[in-house]
């Protein structure tokens, strides 16, 4: 008979600039009767703080010092940074709970314990504890949580759920999605509603109050009114739940932030999106010499040929500048049997009826050129798609073959799933194809070789990392998800608002935010992007 995991608890303590206040947190910690299997510190401060924060952590040898390395300058990186660390430690995040400490906060000596106790004599995956709010020249105020875990609770505002009285399992923790790094604030609030949107996840509270929360104006803090982290906060959270709430709720999230931290709404920045129409570091033209041949490589997938359709369809427009000598595209097929594909022979008949000049080299010539030794064969002969460095080579043999009988020409090798026309946002924050201006570039390739200096040139996409789809499924769903809410409060007889200025201002300056494993730019993993009325025409 096996035994059963043993549940533990771990502390999380993220903390900025502060180490004296930090010092009576930890010590809170120190006494808890529970002993906690994990306490972490996750470090968030400045240069001249980083130090002396780490010196004081030291001073608790049963504590691990982490330095922030996800979004900076708020709370939700450095907390994500902390679980991140416990998930690749921790061998069932189910067996792990979770309490959160502010940096500025301090627990009762039972705290851990009666969170843990209630939680695990009830199987809650969240319990929520009793507070004492601290205010400067005030007696402290007993915040008791709610006895029901629902979402509407939270669009208006808090109802006495923040950091230091969370207790959760880490599993939950991980498939709400964490802490939304967008949000400089109202980070427990968000965190509470995705919990509670989660099916079958059970929630209660103590009957001890066993948490002292610190809200004295002396100190920075995220919720102080007035500050931009609050603002923003309230700014960004009404942007992303503003779809889920009624007029009623509407307005009265409107008279609580403007009564409680001065809060007025303000709609995104219009310049602050707009694309520009020219790439700033496009090379300057060399307008001497001839005009130059150009000859395209791709390898057809015959099972997504719309994204090859688009590639010849940029081609096209491109073949028709009149600066170019001639524009030759060679498409090698590739794909599961020993059959050439009818449809990519059709594609390729219907870009020639139009003026391309396309070669298609389908899997019957590959395979009898690969007979005659002329090329690798890959697996063409038995039908099997071929991996993509067989792929390339047999793309580079053809290449060669055609451009030495046009010498002077630029060889150009791309993904069939190129658009040379990238998408980009215009005034109103719509996604548009925008021309790239090529020729100066391949002006510039051809003055280089001319001059002996080059003679490969390796040039960049748009900034899209080369990731498979299933990389992406959970912030797909996230906005799946956000905007069928938003949908289903909307009259079926209404147009749709168009959301997309939103949408721009989200993906400005930011190039992973549909990467679930992204590690460098994290906080628009949890922050939905709005369908718009135009989204079919891409």
């Amino acid at each position: 008979m096996t035994s059963r995991p043993v549940t533990a608890v771990a502390v999380l303590v993220a903390t900025a600039n502060r180490p004296e206040l930090l010092a009576r947190a930890l010590r809170s910690v120190e006494r808890q009767t529970h002993p906690p299997a994990h306490v972490l510190v996750v470090d968030d401060s400045s240069d001249d703080f980083r130090a002396p924060t780490k010196r004081r952590v030291e001073q608790h040898p049963n504590v691990k010092y982490l330095r922030n390395t996800r979004s900076r300058e708020r709370a939700a990186g450095a907390w994500n940074d902390g679980l991140d660390h416990l998930l690749r430690i921790t061998p069932d995040p189910r067996q792990l709970y979770m309490a959160i400490l502010d940096d500025d906060d301090e627990w009762e000596p039972d705290h851990l314990q009666t969170c843990f106790r209630v939680a695990v004599s009830n199987q809650f995956d969240i319990v929520a504890a009793q507070l004492w709010r601290h205010e400067d020249g005030a007696p402290p105020r007993l915040s008791i949580p709610p006895e029901r875990l629902d979402a509407a609770d939270f669009l208006v505002g808090n109802p006495n759920i923040q950091g230091s009285n969370l207790f959760c399992r880490l599993s939950v923790m991980l498939e709400a999605g964490l802490f939304d790094e967008w949000l400089p604030s109202c980070t427990d609030r968000d965190l509470c509603i995705r919990v509670a949107d989660l099916p079958g996840v059970l929630y209660g509270t103590t009957e001890r109050t066993t948490v002292h929360h610190h809200a004295s104006q002396t100190h920075a803090r995220l919720s102080k009114p007035g500050g931009w982290a609050k603002n923003e906060g309230l700014s960004r959270f009404f942007a992303k739940y503003r779809g889920r709430m009624s007029a009623d709720q509407q307005a009265a999230f409107r008279r609580r932030a403007a009564k409680l931290f001065g809060w007025r709404e303000s709609a995104p920045q219009l310049a602050a999106v707009v694309s520009s129409s020219t790439p700033p570091d496009s090379p300057p033209a060399d307008a001497s010499g001839p005009p130059p041949h150009l000859i395209v490589g791709t390898i057809a997938d015959t099972s997504a040929l719309a994204d090859l359709a688009g590639l010849l369809k940029d081609m096209r427009g491109l073949a028709a500048q009149s600066e170019l000598a001639g524009l030759d595209v060679v498409v090698l097929e590739n794909g599961e049997g020993q059959r050439p594909s009818r449809k990519l022979r059709d594609l390729v008949e219907c870009e020639r009826q139009r003026g391309l000049r396309v070669h298609l080299v389908d899997r019957a010539r590959h395979v009898e050129d690969a007979e005659a030794g002329r090329v690798l064969d890959g697996g063409a002969a038995t039908g099997r798609y071929l991996p993509i460095a067989p792929a390339r080579t047999v793309l580079q043999s053809y290449l060669y073959a055609f451009a030495v009988r046009r010498p002077g020409a630029i060889v150009w090798i791309v993904d069939d799933d190129l658009r040379l026309n990238p998408l980009a946002a215009d005034a109103k924050g719509r996604l548009r194809r925008q021309p790239q201006a090529l020729l100066p570039a391949l002006r510039k390739m051809q003055a280089l070789r001319g001059r002996g200096a080059a003679d490969v040139v390796i040039g960049r996409c748009t900034g899209d990392p080369p990731v498979p789809f299933a990389a992406t499924v959970r912030t797909q769903m996230v906005d799946l998800v956000a905007s069928l809410m938003w949908l289903a409060k909307l009259s079926p007889q209404a147009a749709l608002p168009d959301r997309a200025l939103e949408n721009a201002a989200l993906r400005q300056g930011r190039r992973d935010y549909y990467y679930d494993l992204s590690r460098k730019e994290t906080d628009r993993l949890e922050t939905p992007f709005w369908v718009t009325p135009e989204d079919g025409e891409l």
